[in-house]
């Protein structure tokens, strides 16, 4: 009897993760594929977005139908954080004379060696390593890698399908954008009747925006997501922070959104709507959060000793994939390593690009500018 098991935190599941089982049905030749929804994933600690029981019902509704594949409660019911070894123990024991299976995306493979006694699991079963067909991974280094360490290897699982997040269908989710490119119908009613994901002001904000303006935002929330697991950022923040950091950009300061704004200093006029946008912020949505609205406050000009978020939204605002000017990739590439660095390297940019003619240099950006380049010195 050959027996996949398929763990993840599927929050929410999305249409990838359908794929996957169904490869796994056909190219494996399985009998059953467990479809395992974690209680706390030992990587996500304190990530999960949507209760157990929300993630496990949606589970249900993706994978209902495919034959051969069953949504196991398990790991929610024995509670705390949820370890592959454990779960494999407890399915080994159940099943002995089975092969068993333990499907990971290819993107774990490099995190693999910091589970939990990672050899324990591959004694128990082999790990299936999935991957999207185009998808760029050196499984030769990664078996090697495998070998040296393990004295035992992974298969490789090619499945058809596209670039999909559950972080990329949370933001979207979060900001009311279409969700039928990423998820399964019913998933989505699922989401929709239960109000999953909301976050009721950064709907509101995107209603006051342009279009070009409003798609800026949404890209700038899905750069600055992707990112916050790295750099251990609080999700709900940052979808928050980046929904609102533009939303007083297309509003004039006659705007009763805006009555009893005022600042002291003379201010850029680039530079205006990060204060306007922090104000409508803490003023008219509410947000009582000091980094959320440090965030907002300082996303364009930068200051000396940022928070993470304060970073992760500066540069998401710059750096997004909508943006293009000379050397942004090379941005990008020092964004995904070292967020100090990037900054530097960003106000550095933004700096020269002013001294040429092209705008006013505000002093508060020069002193973030400095403190970064000194950071580099110490």
């Amino acid at each position: 009897m050959k027996i996949a098991i398929f763990g993840g935190s599927f929050d929410p599941v999305h249409a990838e993760h359908v794929n996957i089982v169904r490869a796994a049905r056909e190219k494996l030749g399985t009998d059953k594929i467990i479809v395992m929804p974690a209680n706390i994933p030992p990587h996500k600690q304190g990530k999960n977005l949507a209760s157990p029981q929300d993630r496990l019902n949606m589970a249900k509704l993706a994978f209902a139908g495919i034959p051969g594949c069953e949504v196991s409660s398990y790991e929610l019911n024995a509670g705390g954080t949820s370890y592959t070894c454990r779960t494999l123990a407890h399915f080994r024991q159940k099943y002995p004379d089975a092969t068993l299976y333990w499907l990971v995306g290819a993107d774990m493979l490099e995190d693999f060696p910091t589970w939990k006694d990672p050899e324990s699991i591959l004694s128990m079963a082999e790990l299936v390593a999935c991957s999207r067909e185009g998808e760029h991974v050196n499984f030769k280094a990664e078996q090697l890698r495998f070998f040296a360490k393990y004295r035992k290897g992974f298969r490789v699982l090619e499945f058809t399908g596209r670039d999909i997040s559950s972080t990329k269908a949370r933001v979207l989710a979060a900001f009311g954008e279409d969700l039928k490119p990423y998820l399964l119908e019913d998933v989505i009613a699922y989401i929709q009747a239960n109000g999953l994901y909301r976050v009721e002001c950064v709907k509101e904000a995107l209603t006051f925006l342009k279009p070009a303006r409003k798609k800026h935002t949404v890209s700038v929330a899905l750069t600055a997501t992707a990112a916050a697991a790295k750099y251990k950022a609080d999700e709900r923040s940052v979808i928050l922070a980046a929904g609102l950091h533009d939303s007083a950009k297309n509003m004039d300061l006659s705007d009763p959104k805006l009555q009893g704004f005022s600042i002291q200093e003379q201010v850029p006029a680039p530079v205006l709507h990060q204060y306007t946008g922090a104000y409508l912020a803490e003023h008219y949505f509410g947000v009582k959060d000091e980094d959320v609205l440090n965030a907002v406050r300082y996303h364009t000009s930068g200051r000396p000793a940022m928070s993470t978020l304060e970073k992760l939204i500066f540069l998401s605002d710059m750096l997004e994939p909508g943006r293009d000017f000379p050397k942004v990739d090379k941005l990008r590439a020092y964004f995904a390593k070292d967020l100090n660095e990037c900054m530097f390297r960003a106000l550095d940019h933004q700096i020269k690009y002013l001294r040429k003619g092209k705008g006013e240099i505000y002093p508060l950006s020069f002193r973030a500018y400095e403190y970064y380049k000194n950071l580099r010195r110490n």
